[in-house]
């Protein structure tokens, strides 16, 4: 036990450590700035700390190790187009997700409680008109960048306390239709959450996830670090509320903040073959600039995106369904509603 906790020390220092390293470089896989999973977003992606679903992927694949008991799988969607801008009324944006979880214990107890996932990002823009370096119009083009997630998560213990490693190993292309432009390579993520269960208090989680990001060609994504808490409440049976805050550290980028909230009735349906477990209302602030840093700031807060949400919990005969949708502000070529199914069986 007592190698298990010094590894345990050393990875949540590296996690650490990332928030002050800075490198130059075009940031490749923008694309994968845009949020995935609806609970998350509707939190304002305040959700390093939480990840108990299975967008657990992108945000932080230690939350994996919490869905021990069940199979599941996400399909995420989304909608929203950039026709109040002059020029790009024809862009069309779509963004993507699907994602699967399988503990490994139903097959076998060789690997401990390891749940295993994995994920797709798909987001497209189609039609945006290409033109020549003296103005020609040469037609539309199609940008496509992709984002395959091989990840997994394990408990180191569980108790009172309870500490959560998780890993992604993520593949990333990018192809442009038409004009010939295509690249890709891979990026790893290494996640950690520390739970503790402090009855009054509810139960607090610490995460933290770092993002080594990827090359790709002569372009970089930055390197991240996203550290986080929150905690959960849970007041005269079946009220819930949980408070989240994140700091997000991009290299070459100002500290940044998001911030969520969750209110939740819990439990107002229980009959032999279905059960209402809970629905619930949701609001954060995503990308708040807190630092001066590359005197970008205030151009960084004028995008800010204020976010809403709403999630449903049933569960039909053992299978258990998480109905979540979300509305947020985002930039130009973000889509302004997700929608997202979540089953676990």
């Amino acid at each position: 036990m007592k190698i298990i906790n010094k590894l345990s020390l050393i990875f949540v220092c590296l996690a650490f450590a990332g928030v002050s390293t800075a490198f130059a470089g075009t940031d490749a896989a923008a694309f994968l700035k845009k949020s995935v999973g609806v609970k998350a977003v509707g939190m304002g992606g305040a959700f390093t700390s939480i990840a108990d679903d299975t967008s657990a992927i992108y945000w932080n694949p230690a939350g994996l190790a919490m869905l021990q008991e069940y199979y599941s799988v996400y399909a995420m969607g989304s909608t929203g187009a950039s026709d109040k801008y002059p020029g790009l009324k024809d862009v069309v944006p779509t963004h993507q997700f699907f994602a699967a979880s399988i503990p490994l214990q139903k097959f076998t107890g060789a690997l401990g409680k390891t749940v295993v996932g994995v994920g797709y990002i798909s987001s497209t823009m189609d039609n945006i008109q290409h033109t020549s370096a003296s103005g020609e119009r040469l037609g539309t083009i199609s940008d496509s960048d992709t984002a395959i997630y091989l990840s997994a998560g394990i408990p180191l213990w569980q108790s009172t306390t309870s500490l959560y490693l998780g890993a992604s190993l993520k593949y990333i292309s990018k192809k442009m239709s038409d004009i010939g432009v295509s690249d890709s390579g891979l990026d790893i993520d290494a996640g950690v959450i520390y739970s503790v269960d402090a009855a009054k208090y509810g139960l607090i989680n610490f995460g933290a996830i770092f993002q080594k990001g990827v090359n790709m060609g002569d372009d970089s994504a930055p390197m991240t670090t996203k550290v986080g808490v929150s905690d959960k409440v849970v007041f005269v049976d079946k009220l819930q509320l949980t408070g989240a805050a994140d700091l997000v550290q991009r290299q070459n980028e100002p500290l940044s903040a998001n911030f969520g909230v969750e209110f939740g009735v819990l439990n107002l349906l229980n009959l032999n073959a279905f059960a209402i477990n809970g629905i619930f209302v949701r609001g954060g602030i995503e990308g708040y600039a807190i630092e001066s840093r590359y005197d970008v700031k205030e151009d960084i807060n004028e995008t800010v995106s204020y976010n809403f949400g709403l999630g449903f919990e049933f569960s039909i005969m053992k299978t258990y369904l998480q109905l979540d949708i979300a509305i947020c502000s985002g930039n130009i070529f973000d889509q302004k509603t997700k929608f997202a199914l979540n089953f676990f069986f």
